[in-house]
Parts: C-alpha cells; structure tokens; sequence
C-alpha cells in the first residue's frame, strides 16, 4: 500500500476498530498504533520529500490526490509527533470508544489537509477535521460544541465559494495549475492583458480565504469559539486541537501565499515594506496576540488561561506570515512548530492536573509541586518555553521573529508582538505560584503525578522543546530546505540572521553554571522570607472580603476594572446577537413566507417568472 495513504488512513481505520472492538485494552492498542503508523512513516519518508511522491484515490467522480513535498512534510511532521503524543495521553483520559473513533478520524483529517494535492481534497479533509473534533466537544459541551460548528460552517461555505469561483474561471482544483494560472494572470494585469479571473474576482477569493483560515487559526475577530470548544473537551484531545489542528489554518494562509500570493502582491500593492493583503493578516494576527494575552490573563480557570494563550500564541505566527519576507515567514513556520510543542505540552499538563484532582480553577488549587514533581518539571519545561527565555525553543522562534519584524520597519506590529510577551509573562507568573506553590487545599493531600501513558507523553514534547531549543539549527536547516536557499544561516547551535546573532548553546552553559551558583547559595543557608497565608496584595484598596486579591483569587481584578470599557465590546455577544436576529427572521418567514400554503407559493412562482421576464432572462 502506498505510504502517503498508510499515513492518512491509518488513523482513521484505526479509531474505527477501537469503535467496533469496544474492549478497554484493546482500543487503547489500536489506538495508539494508528497514531504510531503516521509518525513512523513521516520519519521514513523525510529522504523521499524531494521524489515527487504522490498518491491518488478514484471515487469516480472526483479524485483524492496527495503528494509529499518539503513544505507539507514540516506540517505532517509536526501534526504527528504532536497527535501521537495526545493519542497516548488518551490512554489514561479517554472515557469510551467513541472518543477514540472522533480523536482518530480528526488526526487523519488534519494529516489529508497537509498532504492533499488539490483544492477539493484540501476541503474534503479539512471537512473531516472539524466534524470529527465538533463531535470531540459535543460530548463534552452542547452549548460549546454550536458555537464551534457555526463557525467553522460560515468558514466551510466561505472556502467552498473560492473553490467554485476557482474552478468556475480556472477549471481546475490542482494545485500546480492554479498557482501557474494565477501567475500568469498576474503578470497579464500588470502589462495590461486578459485576465481569467479578475481583480474584484481574486479580492473577492482572498476575502474568502481569509474568513476561511482565520476561523480555524483562532484569528480576532474569529477566535470566539475557541475558549470553550479547546476547556470543554478532553483535555488530551486538546493538545492536538491547539497544537495540530489550528495549525491548518496557518497552513492555508501558506497555500494562499504559494497560490496566489504573486498575484494579490502585484494587483493591490504594498504598505510600507509589506504588501497590503498581507499586512491586513499581519494586523489581525497583532490584535489577536493582545486580545488573546489579555484575555489570558482575566481567567480564573486554567483550561481557558491556556486557550485563550493558543489564540494569543497563533497571532505571532499570523503577523510573520503577513510580514511576507522570506524571513519572517520562515519565522511563522519556526513559531508554528515551537507553538505545537509547548501548548501541546501545556494542555497535558492541564488534562494530567484535571485527571488527578478534578479541578479546574485557581482558586481550589496550590502547592502541587510536592504531589506531582514530575508534571511541576514538564510544566517548568512548557512555562520557560511559552515565555520566550532561552534556551527553550520558543525562544528562538520567538527571537527570529522578532527580528524578522523590526527589520521591516514595522512598528505599529513590533509593539503588538513585544507586547504579546510582556503579557504571556503575566499570565504565566500567577499559573505557577497558583497552582504549583503556596498552600495546599487539604483534599489535594491525596494527588498522585501523572500516570505512565500521560507521563510518557509530555516528556516526548518536553524533550522536543529542550533539543530544538538548544539546537535550532536543526530546525533552521529543514527551514532552509523547504525555501531552497539560506535565509537563516549558522551552525547546529547557532542563528545568524546577518544583522543578528543567537548562541543557543553558549546560553545554556551560562544558565547551567548560573543555576549551580543560585544552588550553591541555596543551600550555604540563603534566608528565606516566610510569607503568611493571608498576605494579598490590594493596588492601595482597602482589604474588604469582597475585595480581597491573592494569587489564586481575584489576582487581576485590578486589570480588569482598567479595561472594563474594552471588555464592554464583545464580539461572542455580538455573533450571538445576530444569531438571536436570524433565528427571529427565520420564525417570520416560516409563519409568513412558508407557511405550507400551495397558493401562495404559486403566486411566489408566478412573481419569480414575471421578474425573470422583466429581466429578459
């Protein structure tokens, strides 16, 4: 059997046979060897990205195609180191087989949206993913679960209407016929030429696209599913949809690039060193960095806490793609790995705090670091690496970002990142003195760490996260492949962007020898100031027992009240609004309009006729 089809429908055949096993054990194994099959063959194929490897399913209709390239390898990669290791930790927090079945079937949908060769693949798998991970949060939340099908189905139709504009004017879904077609085309309006699609028509196309992928991505103002769709599921599950499953977003912003980005750059121009279509993407994904990190930081539920960071964590990866230069897309790419591995990570770590307590917010926490040392240090690992301090991974992605950013001239989007960072630092402060630290509410006296399977999962990301932080080289080297030229250069160790330098190991040698010298003291008898229980803080309030902040209640309220104008303008009450305004036009034509009356609508057939006639049609 073809590998490309082993990669994608293993998963699939997989979670069906735990479905129809059904026998606690046995799912499990199929399970985790359907994952298993992907990453062991993605692992295989790396040497065979430059073959041209492909694969085609005839459904008679229509054609299943997919091939295997530099480019998507780094996005299957990723979705299955990332979907094998939230498969595992399912092994201890799966309920029943139907969870299996669903968390399977999205897998394969994700890796057929990666390595899929045509437009209706793409759209047939990217189909397959979100029904397969609605039906993840239905089981867990009905009222989550709707918000998330009924905007992933304004972005489905918004795809599929490109798709038939596409196919209308080009004739063809392929991927390497559109992209010739629409550079060809661009180069046609730029002398002046015939065009097959026209300027309104590829605007038109992009707006779609960008409603489209900005759903998935979590992208402001379309990121009001995600809070509860990612907090009310499995929390297993979830490190695959936020670390995985967002990422196809990011993919199709990539795809539009490689499609029709000539074509967009060429026709609607440039605003200041980037072009304007992708400036809009870079402006969105800024505000979704503050909407997102502020959002972070108002939660009292840890679940949240990190869903509404993944938004804010996938505004980076928007800004460097939007940037456009070589350089900061390679910097989007470097974050969307680093982004896989520590919110993958995080999200184990909250299933594993979950699974051992059955708590869900700060305030019932603390002092789980004596409980669970092992979780505490994978956390350690996940929290250094969100923050962007070396010499984690997410450092260095967020590093050359940066870079990427400030080297454009870009201010208004340097601050919209710096900020980001700033903010990630203050959320991050309150989840480990909050959870980790202080006292312990005496009916966490009991918690265990986290079992073998859960365990075994988050030292895989762990691991990841300290290799690739250490050497991004590594990374910067497939970087490099994939755009066929050096535009990160250095060593295994080192980044150098040729305005810019970054010595990971040397980093890591000082941070060695600085913990041994904090140990050092530590242990010579450093003094240690014992803070009571009830020490708060109160931003000059009086203490009241309604106005009372510690770090596991109320911590941010003062923040709170300073944006309580901002925090007035939602837009989850806004889309539910107009759902309300909808469902009431809909209730008026059903009792008016289609009212199950045959004279009427032969009367609404006869005016449809004569308005046709009056039209000439």
């Amino acid at each position: 059997m073809n590998e490309l089809a082993l990669i994608v429908f293993a998963p699939l055949i997989a979670g069906a046979l735990a479905w129809l096993v059904d026998i606690k054990g046995i799912r499990e194994i199929f399970g985790v060897l359907g994952a298993a099959v992907p990453l062991g063959y993605t692992v295989l194929l790396y040497q065979k990205t430059g073959e041209g490897l492909n694969f085609a399913l005839n459904l008679g209709v229509f054609k299943l195609t997919f091939a295997l390239n530099t480019l998507n390898w780094f996005f299957l990669g990723i979705g299955a180191l990332v979907g094998f290791a939230a498969i595992l930790a399912l092994v201890s927090t799966g309920r029943d087989s139907y969870e299996w079945l669903f968390a399977l079937m999205s897998l394969s949908g994700v890796i057929g949206v990666f390595l899929a060769n045509d437009l209706m693949t793409f759209f047939i798998f990217w189909e397959i993913m979100t029904f397969a991970s609605f039906m993840m949060v239905l089981h867990y939340n009905r009222s989550a679960s709707l918000k998330y099908f009924l905007l992933s189905v304004f972005g489905a139709y918004a795809m599929l209407l490109a798709l038939g504009i596409i196919y209308a004017k080009l004739g063809t879904f392929d991927f390497g016929a559109i992209q010739q077609a629409m550079y060809q085309d661009a180069y046609a309006s730029a002398f002046g030429g015939e065009t097959l699609i026209s300027k309104n028509e590829s605007a038109l196309i992009y707006l779609l696209f960008l409603i489209a992928f900005g759903v998935k991505a979590g992208m402001f103002p379309l990121h009001v599913w995600a809070p509860d769709a990612y907090s009310e599921t499995n929390q297993s599950y979830t490190a695959m949809f936020s670390g995985v499953l967002s990422k196809a977003g990011v993919y199709g912003f990539i795809l539009l690039y490689v499609l029709m980005g000539t074509r967009l750059a060429l026709e609607f121009g440039a605003f200041r060193s980037a072009t304007k279509f992708g400036y809009i993407i870079a402006f969105l994904g800024g505000l979704t960095i503050i909407v997102g990190g502020l959002l972070a930081a108002l939660q009292e539920d840890i679940r949240k806490l990190f869903a509404y960071s993944s938004i804010s964590q996938l505004g980076y990866i928007l800004v460097g793609i939007g940037v456009g230069t070589a350089l900061s897309i390679q910097a989007a790419m470097f974050h969307v790995l680093s982004h896989a591995l520590f919110k993958g990570l995080f999200f184990l770590i909250v299933a594993t705090i979950v699974y051992r307590t059955g708590k869900t917010t700060f305030a019932d926490m603390g002092g789980l670091a004596e409980k669970m040392p092992f979780t505490f240090a994978m956390a350690f690992v996940a929290i250094l690496s969100l923050a962007g301090i070396p010499p984690l991974v997410g450092f260095a992605s967020k590093w050359v970002l940066f870079e990427a950013v400030i080297s454009q001239n870009l201010p208004i989007l340097g601050g919209m990142v710096f900020f980001g960072s700033a903010i990630g630092f203050v959320y991050l402060i309150r989840f480990v003195y909050a959870v980790w630290f202080g006292q312990r509410p005496t009916d966490l006296d009991n918690t265990k760490d986290a079992p073998l399977p859960m365990a075994i999962a988050m030292a895989i990301l762990a691991l990841f996260n300290v290799i690739l932080g250490i050497a991004p080289g590594l990374v910067a080297k497939e970087l490099n492949r994939i755009f066929g030229k050096e535009i990160i250069g250095g060593d295994l160790f080192i980044l150098d962007l040729g305005f810019g330098k970054y010595n990971a190991l040397a980093v890591t040698i000082y941070l060695v020898v600085g913990i041994i010298i904090a140990g050092i003291i530590y242990f010579l008898g450093a003094k240690v100031k014992k803070v009571p229980v009830t020490d708060t803080y109160q931003s000059a309030n009086p203490v009241t027992m309604e106005y009372n902040l510690t770090i596991r209640r109320n911590f941010f309220l003062p923040l709170k009240e300073t944006l309580a104008f901002w925090l007035r303008v939602s837009f989850d009450r806004l889309y539910r609004t107009i759902g309300t305004w909808v469902e009431d036009l809909a209730e008026v034509m059903r009792t008016y309009i289609y009212n199950g009356n045959t004279q009427s609508y032969a009367w609404y057939l006869a005016i449809l006729l004569l308005i046709l006639a009056l039209w000439g049609v």
